[in-house]
């Protein structure tokens, strides 16, 4: 009971001071009655109706004039208030793990009356001929609130839902239901209607195509358009390594050159000083977190409520790279079922938080070897799936977009031959070849995907700049024998030369 207490003034100490853990742990299925005093209902119930009026203050001067006005501020609850405005205010993780203690406990409570009152019709059920039909109905409603109790989130009936989007719809707001926008990769926003809120997307490839890269822009995009937090776990690199890549793609540098002496010469000292002008204010929300045994899905859950709480938004994006490496409370020594369950909580954390999860993930050795060298067949089968990724099992079921990266080997060689016979005829502003793969993403699962031009969106990769291009849609005669694709490898290097990223630094 102690217990319950001290939760019960930490909670009210965080809703009488701030509206958002308020909002909250309502919306995570608060009620005035979990509170385990009369007093502490009663100041619920009171904050709860400040709530909805935006235009009074949330604040413990505003509450003790409402108790005086309802005739409540007894010598008893003004010693209630004093203790709960002493309390030290608690982060949204905190709010949110309590607001389930004490539903955890209320259902226990009403169990416990379920039982008692079970006890005693079985005890006196003789005395008094009670008909057992007529005492499990009444008991039927009890249960009912139980189960509903427990529901992590309170549910929407399709009425209200339909009332939502009808509205959007006829105030010609229509669209907001969509995701972040993915720009430059139009071609992937058009695909994908934009990253989106409850969706769980996976991307998988083998080493070296970028995946990384690809999801660091994405992230860097997101933050820098919408301000809201973006969290980037990795348990593969520093954050000093992230942001160099990151650097590294505005300023046309390669990332290894900006951590080493070599940065230290003018021209790319300049190039550093013109990029981080243009980049630093979008990297406000942007975070890039050294992952480590600790960053369980709890607690990424926690550190995503606690961002959000910061910024005061209902809103974040999560990326995982990678999937597998995610630590587990629990042993569990097979792969497969390992791989799983950890998507299987990725995919609940998107639902629970209502946002976007970005899982990257590598591939098995057979899905590797599928990409290591030229297909034998050309056919846009002869690739890896979502289905080679390490420990694949039920990860393609899970996830509402997969996507899967594998590199176009005759592309490749076509843009190659094209830039070295353009060097060879002096019409390059120098002699320098970069490295530049042609990637090929897959759309192998899309849920809910609007009509679309194909579902393979192809990409430049320049390796050491970590940069990626979008070229355009590769359509299904592509993937023929008989294809030509001299006339697109013009017209790819004609945009890269447009966007000057073919002049060596």
């Amino acid at each position: 009971m102690e217990e319950a207490a001290a939760i019960e003034r930490v909670l009210l100490s965080g809703f009488i001071r701030d509206r958002y853990l308020l909002g909250r742990a309502v919306e995570a299925g608060f009620r005035p009655e979990l509170m385990p005093h009369s007093l502490g209902r009663t100041v619920a119930k009171i904050l709860i109706d400040l709530q909805d009026k935006s235009d009074m203050a949330l604040e413990p001067l505003t509450v003790r004039a409402l108790l005086n006005e309802r005739g409540a501020n007894s010598a008893e609850m003004k010693k209630f208030m004093d203790q709960v405005v002493a309390t030290e205010e608690p982060d949204a993780a905190k709010v949110i793990a309590y607001v389930d203690i004490l539903k955890a406990r209320h259902s226990r409570l009403r169990l416990v009356e379920v039982n008692t009152s079970i006890t005693t019709y079985l005890e006196e059920e003789r005395a008094d001929g009670q008909d057992i039909v007529e005492f499990v109905g009444g008991l039927i409603p009890a249960l009912m609130d139980i189960q509903h109790q427990r529901l992590a989130r309170s549910t929407l009936p399709a009425s209200e839902v339909g009332r939502q989007i009808v509205g959007e719809i006829v105030s010609g707001n229509a669209g907001r239901t969509l995701g972040y926008n993915l720009s430059p990769f139009d071609r992937l926003n058009e695909a994908l209607s934009g990253l989106r809120r409850g969706f769980y997307y996976g991307l998988a490839g083998a080493p070296r195509r970028g995946k990384t890269n690809f999801g660091l822009e994405i992230a860097s995009s997101v933050a820098a358009r919408y301000q809201i937090p973006v969290l980037y776990y990795s348990w593969e690199q520093t954050s000093r390594v992230l942001f160099s890549r990151l650097l590294g793609r505005e300023t046309l540098v390669n990332p290894a050159a900006l951590l080493t002496a070599d940065a230290s010469s003018p021209r790319i000292q300049g190039r550093v000083k013109d990029s981080w002008e243009k980049m630093k204010q979008g990297l406000g929300t942007l975070f890039l977190i050294e992952s480590g045994r600790n960053d369980t899905v709890e607690h990424i859950k926690a550190r995503a409520h606690n961002l959000m709480h910061l910024f005061q938004t209902e809103e974040c994006v999560l990326f995982i790279d990678y999937l597998q490496r995610v630590p587990l409370e629990e042993q569990v020594h097979d792969e497969k079922a390992r791989t799983d369950l950890i998507s299987g909580k990725l995919a609940d954390l998107s639902l629970e938080l209502k946002c976007p999860v970005f899982a990257i993930s590598p591939l098995d050795k057979e899905g590797c070897r599928l990409d290591e060298r030229p297909a034998e067949e050309v056919s846009e089968f002869a690739r890896p799936t979502m289905h080679h990724s390490v420990g694949s099992g039920d990860l393609e079921y899970d996830l509402d977009v997969a996507m899967v990266f594998s590199k176009d080997w005759v592309a490749t060689k076509n843009l190659q031959d094209i830039l070295a016979t353009e060097a060879k005829a002096g019409r390059n502003e120098s002699d320098f070849l970069p490295r530049i793969d042609i990637i090929d993403l897959h759309l192998d699962k899309n849920r809910d995907a609007p009509d679309a031009v194909a579902s393979t969106i192809q990409y430049a990769f320049f390796v050491t700049l970590n940069k990626f291009v979008e070229i355009g849609y590769k359509t299904q005669d592509q993937f023929t024998t008989g294809f030509r694709d001299f006339a697109k490898m013009q017209q790819i290097l004609e945009q890269l030369r447009e966007e000057g990223l073919l002049s060596p630094v």
